[in-house]
């Protein structure tokens, strides 16, 4: 692969690996994740739905958690855990997605959700450096995102403190000069993810993991053809949407507002946690 397109994938900078050339620009910034365009933008991550106790095919297709090493494990202070997604790289089939705090299950999440992400990977790579730093001799890389136009970038994962020092720039000179030609390499710390960005990122996943085609059909059609406004509230498009009386009924509309978000169709105005007073716009 040749001189990897650049994306804004990184606070701290991203880096394409080329076989034929080691100059590279500015790093560009994290921002919301805009991954490069690509003539196929049509991936639509389909989360796994709650396990029916009824029968076992959900659980005959869940693929096990790939990982170069566990990151499920006790721990007094690190949020590890595990969720379960689908990508098209796995043809649509649950796998586990691991994560060793807080910080790496936001990123697994930002990048599942965007439409531009084929497949994700968790530890999927360990890297011997070339020389050592202090008594660390390798590093077992966060994620590998690859995305609908072929681009695969390796993302690491840490706080600001810990990227603060010295010792960690050098860790990362070791990680780019280790990686094969062809891949990118980004830096992501907490920076870019605000409580209320994290928010909104754990209700979209909960909303895109029970589709609703009927309230997706309801707020389509109240985009295209019931709202002249450039841009509404979220209270708006729930009350025109007329789902029904109840709070259930109206949670259905604004779920289907969340998955509007998520796949890009609607952007918020201003970044903050998404509520029925939040104003949203078309996408486009």
């Amino acid at each position: 692969m040749k001189n990897i397109e650049q994306n804004q994938i990184g606070s701290r900078g991203y880096e394409g690996i080329s076989d034929e050339s080691s100059s590279h620009s500015e790093p560009p910034v994290f921002g919301d994740l805009q991954f490069a365009e690509t003539e196929r933008v049509d991936c639509r991550i389909a989360f796994l739905p709650a396990f029916s106790l009824e029968g076992e095919s959900d659980l005959e297709d869940l693929l096990p958690y790939d990982g170069e090493r566990n990151v499920v494990h006790r721990s007094a202070v690190a949020k590890t855990g595990s969720f379960v997604a689908r990508t098209d790289e796995d043809g649509g089939k649950p796998r586990v997605i691991g994560h060793e705090s807080g910080l790496e299950r936001s990123v697994a999440l930002k990048a599942l959700l965007h439409p531009n992400t084929y497949g994700l990977k968790c530890q999927p790579r360990t890297v011997e450096f070339h020389e050592p730093v202090g008594r660390t001799k390798s590093n077992t890389l966060d994620f590998l995102l690859t995305l609908h136009s072929g681009q695969k970038i390796y993302l690491y994962v840490k706080n600001e403190a810990a990227l603060s020092r010295k010792r960690n720039a050098l860790i990362c000179k070791q990680i780019r000069l280790s990686l094969p030609a062809g891949y990118g390499f980004a830096i992501v710390s907490e920076a870019d993810f605000p409580a209320h960005v994290r928010g909104n990122q754990e209700r979209m996943f909960l909303a895109k993991r029970q589709p609703d085609d009927a309230a997706d059909d309801r707020l389509s059609w109240v985009l295209n053809d019931n709202i002249n406004s450039p841009c509404f509230t979220v209270e708006e498009l729930v009350f025109r949407c007329q789902m029904g009386p109840r709070n259930r009924d109206q949670g259905r509309a604004f779920d289907a507002v969340l998955r509007f978000v998520a796949d890009q169709k609607l952007k918020l105005k201003r970044s903050e946690m998404i509520d029925y007073p939040s104003v949203v716009e078309r996408v486009g």
